[in-house]
């Protein structure tokens, strides 16, 4: 089977791509855990904008002047505010669009869904609900920072429907696969039902996309490749335990190889008696290089691999699968 046959290699290329592209803490957390869309921007600042320091009675004085009296959308798109201006004489209707000013009141923003109006005056900020009156002040600063965050929710609602299994054999398959290859998975449920309830996807609807990190491209190809088993007249559950078989062996001889490359290691330190910090780093860096070069999960993350290194590791493993 193509994707039990070469589950060293793809677990040794997520842990090679994760090292040199992240830097992760913990170095295959980041199988799990690292952003699907490349590296993150900025981080959004989600504590509110405060609104600026004003004197509340200036705030009472000049939004008590003014009367919101209409808001409506125009032909064009916009939405127009019609307002009783009783800070002049003699007092007037007007109507204002966004960015507008008459008589030196400023429409700084409007919300005909929430039926609101924030206007200044000589420096003074406040806002108006329809029908209502003056309202906690809503400035353009505050209202950029909620529509940010709420486009950050939704692009992370967005990445919960992507990442969530499609069917109970995606899931399935997730339940294994997701895990480092030195973590020993759970008990799997696999339940005695068809063949089509295995496959059949739990919303039709849900867009196709393509795999977005090393774990979803591995999780993806065991679908793939339990469809083909099917197809050739095995059912998903032999197929399932086959796949659970295959990783309980992997996960043993990751940590059978772990525990001899960590014996040995320290028989080396041991050794070496009284060392520079530089040559103990070095010692350590090479014992892992070497468990990387059998696919296995070093014992402690290797950063800012080298091209010749890079180049080491990958010649042994394609020759491990060449074999």
């Amino acid at each position: 089977m193509k994707l039990l046959s070469c589950l060293v290699l793809l677990f040794a290329s997520v842990s090679l791509f994760a090292n040199v592209t992240h830097k992760p803490k913990s170095y295959y957390q980041l199988i799990i855990t690292k952003e699907p869309f490349g590296p993150m921007a900025a981080e959004v600042d989600n504590t509110e904008a405060p609104a600026p320091e004003q004197d509340p009675v200036k705030v009472q004085e000049e939004s008590a002047k003014i009367q919101l009296c209409a808001m409506t959308y125009t032909p064009d798109g916009r939405t127009a505010v019609g307002l009783i201006d009783n800070g002049t004489n003699p007092p007037g209707y007007i109507t204002l669009f966004d960015g507008e000013t008459s008589n030196g009141l400023n429409l700084l923003l409007s919300n005909l869904d929430e039926e609101y109006a924030t206007f200044s005056r000589d420096g003074v900020m406040f806002t108006l609900k329809l029908g209502l009156g003056l309202i906690e002040t809503i400035t353009p600063e505050l209202l950029a920072q909620r529509e940010a965050e709420m486009e950050a929710e939704e692009i992370q609602a967005a990445e919960v429907e992507r990442k969530r299994p499609n069917s109970l054999a995606e899931q399935l398959i997730a339940m294994q696969m997701s895990l480092p290859p030195d973590v020993e998975a759970p008990p799997l449920p696999i339940p005695q039902i068809a063949t089509e309830d295995f496959l059949k996807e739990f919303n039709p609807n849900k867009e196709k996309t393509e795999p977005q990190t090393d774990s979803e491209a591995l999780i993806q190809a065991g679908v793939d490749e339990l469809h083909d088993a099917v197809a050739t007249g095995e059912t998903p559950q032999e197929y399932l335990k086959r796949l659970v078989e295959h990783r309980r062996k992997e996960v043993q001889r990751q940590q059978e190889e772990k525990a001899r490359a960590q014996e040995e290691l320290e028989q080396t330190l041991a050794a070496s008696g009284t060392i520079s910090k530089e040559t103990e780093e070095y010692i350590r860096r090479r014992a892992n290089i070497e468990l990387m070069k059998k696919g296995v999960v070093p014992l402690t993350p290797v950063e800012n691999l080298t091209d010749d290194e890079q180049a080491e590791i990958n010649a042994a493993l394609e020759a491990e699968f060449a074999e």
